[in-house]
């Protein structure tokens, strides 16, 4: 296949076991979906398409519209990041990396263009285009740097963290092409992102487990300046899947002690001034988000306390034999009320055997209109895309 083709989806309607909530499931089974990485803008301001990544052998990016199942082909070709796709706040164009380079696509006519290329003997990991389009930053890893990796495992995590590989942030102008290096040093760097509305700062990780770190959250400047931790984390203290709340006010965490009594809760931190806020108490999530609108946030329970990266396959499968329920449930945030529910039961495997780690991770979002809560899941075999709409809840 090839860009421009279409796919059609058929979408599967079920009602949770547990809550009761309508569960639809945009995808199947005979292959392998997944949204895109849970920070990243991958729906149209209106709700009505989603960005989204599907395939076995070779992935490609997809735009479906969410109300038929029709989905137009994105991408063609080998070399591509399948999670980091992002809809521009504009809805006219689809960044995406592939083979070395970042490009710039035109959803109207798909007319690509590259807005910046990976230098050679680098690899681009996670990289992100500011809300206004004007500026890219991009992680970048000295290739002979890192690790070998075998594929299907997590082994690559505490191997990658222990290899201090060279890790540097580009940060562009994609208006003039111009570039500069903001940090680099011998440390594993991930999840960058760009403050909404002050396209200056930008916060990252210091990547790896919680105990072999020395601090996950960090901010630097635009020019270079002030790369400083947001707070201390000593090794028994897993802080973690950080983003920006909509209006860039806060950066929001998860805390999660392992040790003592082992308290889960939503911190924020002020940029400006370093202040941290304890939130609320919260369920055990692997990721959680905020909607755009502020009104809601999501998060994926999971239902061992025994991090994803340590828990191998046969942990996984142990538990499936269990007839206790885990609690591998989709946590739904009233932010006003600062109040948590069980949203419904994504029931997937936190399996790495679907080719990426990641593929079966819930990664709950919102579309940009708030509306409907998206999820992955595995339960029916391979990596799913479901869909909650948010609008029934009044009655359920």
């Amino acid at each position: 296949m090839a860009i421009g083709d279409r796919i059609q989806n058929q979408f599967t309607v079920y009602r949770d076991s547990y809550t009761g909530v309508e569960v639809e499931r945009l995808t199947e089974p005979s292959h392998v979906s997944h949204h895109m990485y849970f920070y990243n803008r991958m729906s149209t301001a209106d709700g009505k398409k989603l960005l989204y990544c599907a395939g076995q052998e070779e992935r490609q990016l997809y735009l479906m519209d969410m109300e038929t199942g029709e989905a137009v082909q994105l991408t063609e070709g080998g070399g591509l990041d399948d999670y980091g796709g992002i809809i521009s706040s504009d809805d006219k164009y689809v960044y995406y990396q592939q083979e070395k380079v970042i490009w710039r696509l035109a959803l109207s006519g798909l007319k690509r263009e590259c807005v910046y290329r990976i230098a050679d003997g680098w690899k681009g990991d996670s990289w992100t285009v500011s809300d206004d389009g004007c500026h890219l930053a991009v992680i970048e890893t000295l290739e002979e740097s890192l690790p070998e990796r075998e594929k299907g495992s997590w082994d690559f995590f505490a191997k990658t963290c222990l290899a201090r590989p060279r890790c540097r942030i580009v940060y562009t102008d994609l208006a003039s092409g111009t570039s500069r290096t903001l940090v680099e040093e011998n440390c594993w760097f991930g999840h960058v992102q760009i403050r909404p509305g002050d396209p200056d700062t930008i916060m990252f990780c210091h990547e790896g487990p919680y105990d072999l770190i020395d601090a996950r959250l960090w901010l630097v400047q635009s020019d270079g300046s002030r790369y400083r931790c947001c707070r201390e984390q000593p090794d028994d203290l897993i802080l973690t899947h950080e983003f920006w709340l909509p209006d860039g006010s806060r950066l929001a965490f998860v805390y999660r002690e392992t040790t003592g009594e082992k308290r889960e809760e939503i911190r924020m931190i002020n940029p400006d001034t370093m202040e941290e806020e304890i939130w609320m108490r919260c369920s055990p999530y692997a990721h959680f988000i905020c909607d755009s609108r502020g009104r809601y946030m999501a998060g994926d329970a999971q239902g061992s306390d025994v991090p994803i990266h340590l828990l191998d396959e046969r942990e996984k499968r142990a538990e499936e034999k269990t007839e206790e329920v885990p609690n591998d449930f989709i946590y739904l945030v009233d932010v006003k009320e600062r109040r948590e529910r069980k949203l419904c039961y994504h029931g997937t495997s936190w399996s790495a055997v679907h080719g990426n780690p990641q593929d079966s991770h819930p990664h709950p979002c919102f579309t940009e209109d708030g509306n409907d809560l998206i999820f992955v899941s595995d339960r029916e075999g391979r990596p799913c895309i479901y869909r909650v709409n948010l609008r029934q809840l009044q009655g359920v």
